[in-house]
């Protein structure tokens, strides 16, 4: 997926996207500004983010969806891009031991 550029958000086509409580807010909540931002400014969008997806019906199908198929960008499953990298670097690490 491309880093959306802002507007409403719309998850996925899946069953589940349409029951996200981030559904139709701000991309750019989740996603970022499409210019750069600040390490503080990225950690406060991020945690804002984060405390939408912790009332969402559907945290735990949108966050295997993101480690499934290898979202790149944004805040999914309650994840940030750095927290799915290692959380995806433990799976392999699992799997290779």
């Amino acid at each position: 997926m491309q880093r959306p550029r802002g507007g409403p958000l719309y998850p996925c086509d899946a069953d589940w996207g349409r029951r996200a409580a981030c559904r139709g807010g701000d991309a750019a909540l989740f996603f970022g500004p499409v210019t750069s931002e600040s390490k503080r400014d990225r950690e406060r969008r991020e945690a804002a983010a984060k405390r939408i997806c912790v009332t969402c019906p559907v945290l735990i199908p949108c966050r295997d969806h993101a480690l499934r198929s290898g979202e790149r960008y944004g805040v999914w499953g309650g994840l940030g891009e750095a927290e799915r990298q290692a959380m995806l670097a433990e799976l392999d690490t699992e799997k290779a031991g």
